[in-house]
Parts: structure tokens; C-alpha cells; sequence
């Protein structure tokens, strides 16, 4: 059966009317009007009501001004999420030449909880949303991994009765830039899981800008220190944990949502993987650098898999349920294998080779130069 029709599909709040909605969105949306255009039709608009009411004064029908209209536009629940700025503090001991123990920190963040809540309802994804984990199977002994939802991940995790809706991070401290004198902000990315891949490279509200966490600075003289390393971890994973913090009651008590194809269920959020490089990888499982994210293998012993890491090492994700970041973590594809597999290890070894094997330097440029033409 269709989708219930909501009680308030015909209310246009806070504007007075459908017409006047329709007038805000096509000055404002559509056409982009200048305020000093918008101000003319307005006044276009009340002389034409005067003409005919005899000189009578009476509205226009719409707003008495563009700034009402701003301000009705202003005051639509609907759309963007607000930032709002966190401003934190370290209260624990204080070492007095730690300056940055002293220092107050800012992050930027958006209630993430509604931020999946307007994911989930959004019709434009609706026949790219997958509503239960399923396994592809294209041919006998062919067991095809595609879309999130097809992985073991969603399988192991599903809930019965419940839309299981995982919660896909990223992070990437490499796009912003330095935002004062003695912290950075490293930006996090979150998507629902549920969404087909082609839909989440889409230009959208595929994948969204969650927070900006903050990252201090120090001087050289204590930026390697074991303290300032400890102090940056755990600002990094308080942080993260704060904004996660709205979506922990939904990890355990599944809440009614609105779905893509406009029906009511049931929805259960879990945290799925969080997609990063190697250098954030440290941060977020709070290990030492160059040591494996997801196993205890000695950085000497990597060709061997370690004992799992688990969620006793205190990471972000030990806040919530059924979730360890040691899990979450998937390779990283860039450095580890196309970059460190191929072209750090094939495409070096290959290089030596054609040097070690060529009858004299110059005939190995040529044959270097070969490849590089193909």
C-alpha cells in the first residue's frame, strides 16, 4: 500500500501560504533576484492592490518587505543543519611548561543524528537505498561484495524488525587549512551506509560535512614529545566522541524514521567504517606510528597477522555500543596498496631490475623511457 499521507503535508510554515512559499522560492531559488529587485516587485505589487482597492492600503499578498521574506526564509526548519562551536578546555594536571594544557580548543559540528535523519528521508534517494543487508550472488561459487549493505559487515550486523542504518566516516586533515595560532581542525565526512555507491559520488547530500575536530600545535621543541602526542590522541577522540555522543540511544532503541520511499520504519544506527589514510588511521585507533590500526604485530612482523586489538585499548569507539574502531577500519587503497603494493614495491623492483639487467646505463634510460611513452 502507498505511504500515509503526513498530517502537515500542506502546511507551509512558517510561511502564510502556498502561494507566498512558492514566491519566496522562486525569487530567492530560482531567479537569485537582488534584494534591490525584490524591493521593486514588492512595491510594484502593494501599488497595484492600492490602484484597485481605490487607494485603500492592503498588503500585497506576500511580504511587506524582503527582509520579512529573508526572515521567514530564515525561519524554515527544514534543510541545512546549524554549526554550532564547542569551546573546550584540559582540567587535568597541568605541567607548566605543557603551554598547550593552557590553551582552549574550538570544534564545529552539526547534530549528527539529525543530519541521518534528513539522509534517510530524502526522496531523491529513493531506488538507491538499500533497506536490508542482502548478499549478491552472480554466479555459482560467485559471491559479488558491491554496496556497503552487501558486505559481511551489514550482514553480521543486522537487527530483526529494524532498518539497520550504518554510519560510513572519513576524515581527511589535509584539506583545511590553518585556522589559528596553535590548532588546526581536521574535517569528518559521514554517509550513511545504505546509499548505492554511485549515488554517494553523486554531487549531493550523499556525503556531508559532519565536524571539524581540533588538532593543536606546539613548537618543535615539544611537538615530538610522548606527552603532546598523548594530549593531541585524546582531544582528537573527546572530540569525536562528542559528536557521535546524539546517536548512542539510537545504537540500542530503534527510533521511527522516514524512509526515501516515504514509508515509516523502525531504524537502528550503527557505527560502520570509518574511511581513512594511514596518518589518520593512527589517530582515530590510537595507536603508535607505523604500527599496524588493527592488529598488535610489531612493525617488524607485519607480514604476519597479530593478535586483534581490541576495545579495551580505549579509543572513541569503547563510548558505544557493539562498535571497535580496530574493526571499523578498512585498508586505506591509495598509500597501502596501489601506492605502497605497486608503485612503492612493483614499480621499484621492476626500475632495479631494467638497471641491474641492461648492457649499460644509457640502454636502461631507453627502455625507462620506453615504458613511459606506453
Amino acid at each position: 500500500m502507498p505511504p500515509l499521507i503526513p498530517d502537515d503535508v500542506y502546511d507551509f510554515a512558517p510561511f502564510e501560504d502556498r502561494p507566498s512559499f512558492e514566491f519566496a522560492e522562486l525569487l530567492f531559488e530560482k531567479m537569485r533576484s537582488s534584494s534591490g529587485d525584490m524591493d521593486q516587485l514588492l512595491r510594484i505589487l502593494s501599488a497595484k492592490c492600492v490602484i484597485k482597492t481605490d487607494g485603500q492600503e492592503l498588503s500585497n499578498g506576500f511580504f511587506p518587505s524582503t527582509d520579512t521574506m529573508y526572515q521567514t526564509i530564515d525561519d524554515v526548519d527544514f534543510g541545512e543543519i546549524e554549526w554550532k562551536t564547542i569551546t573546550v578546555r584540559y582540567t587535568g594536571p597541568m605541567d607548566a611548561d605543557a603551554h598547550w594544557m593552557h590553551e582552549e580548543y574550538e570544534f564545529h559540528c552539526r547534530a549528527i543524528n539529525q543530519a541521518l535523519v534528513n539522509t534517510a528521508g530524502n526522496a531523491e534517494f529513493e531506488g538507491s537505498w538499500d533497506y536490508v543487508p542482502f548478499e549478491e550472488f552472480p554466479s555459482e561459487n560467485d559471491h559479488r561484495f558491491s554496496n556497503l549493505m552487501s558486505a559481511r559487515f551489514a550482514w553480521k550486523q543486522v537487527k530483526i524488525g529494524a532498518m539497520l542504518v550504518p554510519l560510513i566516516l572519513g576524515a581527511d586533515k589535509t584539506t583545511v587549512s590553518v585556522a589559528t595560532g596553535h590548532q588546526e581542525f581536521h574535517p569528518v565526512y559521514a554517509s550513511a551506509g545504505n546509499l548505492d555507491n554511485s549515488m554517494r559520488r553523486a554531487h549531493g547530500e550523499g556525503v556531508i560535512p559532519a565536524a571539524f575536530l581540533p588538532i593543536p600545535k606546539t613548537v618543535r621543541q615539544h611537538s615530538y614529545s610522548a606527552a603532546f602526542r598523548t594530549f593531541k590522541k585524546q582531544l582528537y577522540h573527546d572530540a569525536l566522541a562528542h559528536v557521535l555522543a546524539p546517536l548512542r540511544p539510537w545504537m540500542t532503541t530503534p527510533r521511527v524514521i522516514r524512509r526515501p520511499d516515504r514509508h515509516y520504519r523502525r531504524a537502528i544506527i550503527e557505527l560502520g567504517p570509518f574511511i581513512a589514510d594511514y596518518s589518520e588511521q593512527v589517530y582515530v585507533s590510537g595507536v603508535v606510528s607505523k604500527w599496524c590500526p588493527k592488529c598488535r604485530a610489531r612493525p617488524t612482523e607485519l607480514e604476519n597477522e597479530g593478535p586483534p586489538r581490541f576495545r579495551a585499548h580505549r579509543p572513541f569507539t569503547h563510548r558505544f555500543p557493539r562498535a571497535d574502531i580496530h574493526e571499523l577500519l578498512p585498508p586505506d587503497l591509495l598509500h597501502q596498496l596501489i601506492k605502497g603494493t605497486f608503485k612503492d614495491h612493483l614499480v621499484e623492483w621492476v626500475t632495479q631490475y631494467i638497471h641491474l639487467t641492461a648492457e649499460n646505463e644509457a640502454e636502461a634510460k631507453r627502455m625507462m623511457d620506453d615504458i613511459d611513452r606506453r
